[in-house]
């Protein structure tokens, strides 16, 4: 029998958007795109590391499917693109979920 031809995998970026209500990833170049509810970030500061870690890897993975790969992604929240985001906690949360941050 022979052995299925194995489909080519895709290494993407995508871009996190943090508000206050919800996470929302779109990847580059495919165009995919996920949102989730979200209650860990508020005041401008991510309240459970672990949570978030787990809510972004869940999306991200969710978007991914199995032809694509996200081992980058850029960060924005809604305090807009001048906000120090080593204040918020995001950096923490996105490397304990397995990603590095492009800036």
């Amino acid at each position: 029998m022979p052995a299925k031809p194995k489909k080519k995998v895709e290494v993407e970026v995508g871009d996190l958007f943090v508000t206050e209500s919800a996470v929302t990833v779109k990847l580059l170049p495919s165009k995919k795109s996920g949102s989730r509810p979200i209650r860990w970030f508020a005041g401008g500061e991510v309240s459970n590391i672990h949570l978030a870690a787990k809510d972004i890897a869940y999306l991200v993975g969710k978007v991914q499917g199995r032809t694509r790969v996200v081992r980058a992604l850029t960060v924005m929240t809604d305090r807009g693109a001048g906000f120090d985001l080593a204040k918020t906690g995001l950096p923490k949360a996105i490397e304990k979920a397995g990603f590095e941050i492009l800036r």
